[in-house]
């Protein structure tokens, strides 16, 4: 029910996805123009290197002796190989202050990233709250505005949380697909079952994440909760309905996946200018239609569709909602 909801609101606000798609393009762009500034110098520094253009011609000869059969290079190409290899690490390891703060400025910016994400995700969810509350129209740059406070203080909290949490879940699945390549023996299915396996755990992991954090923004918006309110809201429910939300955020990412992989082949990229937009705005629809449902609120769909919470009895305790 959550889902189909979620879907319903997704169609009958279906615009929204062009402004989410202005904000996200103007987040990259920052996003880039940070690299550009703080990346592109280090990494031009550390590059530029006589190791690495030793290396990188090592290697292009290597290639090239390959195709044309110089078994002469490629006799001595293994002590060629070492000796470049010790040269690089002597490199690398004189350049590693310069290699740290590489290391540093790329997470900063990865956060900063996510953080300017996520505040247009918070102020979308603002508009899309209004329309279920009253099917009312907000502008988005008041929406942003008006909540920049609120959005600003959760998202400090939310982004480095999730970041390490996702940093550990890819560390897992890395190792995961390691182990499960040692384990099976053919080479073929041992990479096809390891990458699924690893994929399915990638896709579970954020599942549950999605699941935890479902209530959160949805009770800062909606009833203007603290912080902690918030986040207590957000980790207290039963054991059904955490089932239920994991089960239907499952279902969406596995979509979300499958969706963006299709059309990113089948339309060479072009299509992600809508679909990418789409999976952020169901997952926050997702988001608010869990909590109204759950809340027992009544709510828009549409123009002329509103959900309206049943008074549960014996005879109807499943049957908790009806169009």
């Amino acid at each position: 029910m959550i889902f189909k909801n979620a879907f319903h609101l997704l169609v009958d606000n279906f615009l929204l996805n062009y402004k989410f798609l202005l904000y996200k393009l103007v987040v990259i762009l920052i996003t880039l123009a940070l690299s550009a500034a703080i990346l592109y110098p280090t990494l031009n520094t550390v590059l530029g290197g006589q190791p690495f253009a030793d290396m990188q011609i090592l290697l292009h000869d290597f290639v090239k002796a390959l195709t044309s059969g110089n078994t002469e290079f490629l006799q001595g190409f293994g002590d060629q190989f070492q000796e470049k290899i010790t040269a690089l690490a002597m490199y690398i390891g004189e350049k590693t202050p310069n290699i740290v703060f590489f290391s540093v400025a790329v997470v900063l910016i990865a956060l900063i990233g996510r953080f300017l994400s996520g505040m247009g995700n918070f102020a979308f969810g603002c508009l899309l709250n209004d329309r279920m509350s009253s099917y009312a129209k907000t502008s988005f740059f008041a929406a942003y505005i008006g909540n920049l406070g609120r959005s600003a203080l959760w998202y400090v909290v939310y982004v480095p949380l999730t970041f390490v949490y996702d940093l550990a879940v890819i560390a897992v699945c890395y190792v995961v697909f390691l182990l499960l390549l040692g384990i099976i023996s053919v080479g073929v299915i041992a990479s096809i079952a390891a990458l699924m396996i690893s994929v399915a755990l990638l896709v579970a992991a954020q599942a549950v994440k999605l699941t935890l954090y479902n209530d959160a923004v949805p009770a800062l918006v909606t009833d203007k909760l603290s912080l902690r309110a918030a986040l207590k809201k957000s980790f207290s429910f039963t054991k059904e309905r955490f089932a239920n939300l994991f089960s239907t955020y499952l279902v969406t990412c596995l979509l979300i996946l499958c969706i963006n992989v299709l059309f990113a082949v089948s339309t060479f990229g072009a299509a992600l200018l809508i679909t990418v937009p789409m999976s952020y705005l169901m997952l926050i629809c997702i988001q608010f239609a869990g909590y109204y449902s759950y809340g027992q609120r009544k709510y828009f769909l549409g123009k002329d569709k509103i959900v309206e919470p049943k008074e549960e009895s014996a005879d109807n305790f499943y049957d908790t909602f009806n169009l």
